[in-house]
């Protein structure tokens, strides 16, 4: 059993594979479990984007990742804003620019 299959295809023609998937008698959950189309949605048009949205997933997926988008920890977040309040308002932090 593999734990990623990836279709890269126009919608006919994943829909002919599905059918024949079906009629050798996979079942709707397997069906389904299909990633198709293959790759992560970041609006790619050219054949380089649309191979880098590819490897992102497959190396998500190797790698337990979700997809979403990166964020720092709110905590640390809330520690500079408290840190910088009780800051002069006229202190230079070096390397803001």
């Amino acid at each position: 059993q593999a734990s990623y299959v990836g279709l890269l295809g126009s919608k006919r023609k994943t829909i002919l594979i599905y059918e024949e998937l079906f009629a050798q008698g996979f079942t709707m959950e397997q069906v389904q479990g299909v990633r198709s189309p293959i790759g992560l949605d970041i609006s790619a048009r050219t054949p380089e984007e649309i191979a880098l949205s590819i490897m992102a997933e497959i190396i998500g997926f190797r790698l337990g990742g979700d997809g979403g988008q990166l964020s720092l920890d709110q905590n640390l977040i809330d520690k500079a804003a408290a840190k910088a309040s009780k800051r002069p308002a006229d202190t230079e932090v070096i390397g803001a620019d």
